[in-house]
């Protein structure tokens, strides 16, 4: 039988910190929700990934309005790719354990045409490597 099983899949549950960073990520991961806290300098927000393939919302404020985000996460293999999608954009976060067991979230941005290019995100590029804690 090909494909790997839900038993296989990387547990990214824990507390997360990038080298130098005062951010904190913590996962926690019920059945196939999977929950994404950030926490900096008290102040905390929370983002839910569904692991099932079932896409989640987050409503979020920008400079022009309230604005909805669609998160749709599939499994590629032990790689947890999430497509963000939201007006103007769309993001793709690629999250895997590596073998020395950090987790690492590489991200992709594509404008929409006629848009102008946001700052890099964090885990852009090479990618953001989080180290557990505590």
């Amino acid at each position: 039988m090909a494909g790997v099983s839900a038993q296989d899949k990387p547990n990214f549950a824990g507390k997360w910190k990038a080298s130098g960073s005062f951010t904190v990520w913590t996962i926690t991961v019920e059945g196939s929700r999977m929950t994404v806290t950030m926490t900096v300098a008290g102040n905390s927000e929370s983002t839910v990934y569904r692991l099932d393939g079932t896409p989640s919302t987050k409503t979020m404020e920008g400079p022009n309005g309230t604005v909805e985000n669609v998160f749709t996460s599939t499994w590629e293999d032990d790689v947890l790719v999430t497509t963000i999608t939201a007006p103007g954009m769309s993001r793709v976060e690629r999250r895997s354990i590596q073998a020395d067991g950090t987790m690492k979230v590489q991200t992709t941005i594509t404008m929409m045409q006629g848009k102008p290019a946001p700052p890099p995100p964090p885990g852009a590029g090479a990618g953001l490597v989080l180290k557990k804690v505590g």
